[in-house]
């Protein structure tokens, strides 16, 4: 019998499940007629990030990538909850400090840091059906990271100019619940007699 073997990252499972989870609670809070959609969905988004920010450490990646990947999707984990907190009282200042300062620009390029993670896991870690996968998801993502950043030269904003593309970010993270989901390939064992009695 062959022993069944741990999931790579429950971390990274939960993380990935929260995020995929948002869309759905939000719709269906919304249709109870429940106020501060917006705030639920922003503590979805900081619950998957700080998850997700401990779940980079289960992947094989560089060292200096997983970091890279941490540091961005725990900051990411900050700006989400000054943004929900933002929804929640209403402050002026706390609104501007949430999506014009730290929002936009600064959250755009720690989104563009995680993908580079991401990048990395499927460059390093990533073997068999998954890949592919991450291959297709991961193509759609970067294609909307160029269009958005793109629109930011110009001083445009894709959350205004084309908010459905952000949808494309479903596929990629499906490909990080499947890869978390992964157990982690069993140590090799060398078969060769040892030089030494």
């Amino acid at each position: 019998m062959i022993p069944e073997m741990p999931m790579r990252s429950p971390r990274g499972f939960a993380a990935a499940a929260v995020f995929l989870l948002a869309l759905p609670v939000a719709f269906l809070y919304q249709l109870v007629g429940g106020a501060g959609v917006e705030a639920l969905i922003h503590a979805f988004l900081g619950a998957g990030s700080v998850l997700m920010s401990f779940a980079v450490f289960n992947f094989k990646t560089p060292k200096w990538i997983t970091w890279v990947g941490c540091l961005s999707i725990g900051t990411l984990a900050a700006i989400f909850v000054v943004q929900g907190a933002s929804e929640l009282t209403s402050s002026a200042m706390l609104t501007y400090l949430a999506y014009r300062v730290l929002g936009q620009r600064v959250e755009g390029w720690l989104v563009d840091l995680f993908l580079l993670w991401c990048i990395a896991v499927w460059l390093f870690d990533s073997r068999g059906k998954t890949r592919i996968i991450g291959f297709a998801a991961l193509s759609m993502v970067v294609c909307v990271e160029v269009y958005a950043n793109g629109l930011s030269v110009v001083g445009k904003s894709i959350s205004v100019e084309a908010p459905g593309l952000k949808l494309l970010f479903l596929p990629l993270l499906g490909w990080v619940l499947l890869e978390s989901w992964k157990a982690n390939p069993p140590p090799v064992v060398s078969v060769l007699p040892s030089a030494h009695p």
